[in-house]
């Protein structure tokens, strides 16, 4: 049975290693072939993304089975800015940052707790909107996510010169 539970840094190699697999998927499914992983981009990328949960009064919540760390979920929630608002109704956004879960893991519910934790989360801290960038070419994540309500609001277009 798979559990959400707050980070714990003794988790953090867990991270690191479940940061890597993402960017290893994403890179093999990126069509413009513009995504990579060097070897110091997992320890790098959980440094910045625990900085940024702590400068925004954020969470982590990892799954796990029994003590293994197999997937995980980051977020913050921030009131719109007053420039926000001159095209925005003023609201309370809760944003997930990152949300990956072990291949071997998948199809487990693992995913589907993640958000529903992440959710009743925001909803403690007063949100009324949820947000999440999805790499588009990462075409299951986008389903996943379409099957828990999101919608496309968003398409950052690019192309090689």
């Amino acid at each position: 049975m798979i559990q959400i539970a707050p980070y714990e840094e003794k988790e953090r190699e867990a991270i690191v290693k479940l940061s890597e697999e993402l960017q290893d998927h994403l890179a093999k499914s990126d069509p413009l072939k513009r995504l990579r992983r060097l070897p110091e981009y997992g320890t790098s990328h959980v440094n910045r993304l625990l900085e940024k949960i702590a400068k925004n009064n954020g969470i982590l919540y990892v799954a796990k089975t029994e003590d293994e760390v197999v997937g995980m979920i980051a977020g913050f929630s921030r009131e719109l800015s007053q420039e926000d608002e001159l095209e925005n109704i003023p609201s309370k956004v809760g944003t997930i940052t990152e949300l990956i879960v072990s291949e071997k893991y998948r199809g487990m519910h693992a995913g589907s707790s993640l958000i529903h934790k992440m959710e009743e989360h925001f909803k403690s801290e007063g949100c009324d909107f949820v947000r999440a960038d999805v790499f588009v070419a990462n075409k299951d994540t986008c389903s996943f996510y379409q099957k828990h309500g999101f919608q496309n609001r968003l398409v950052n277009m690019v192309k090689n010169i």
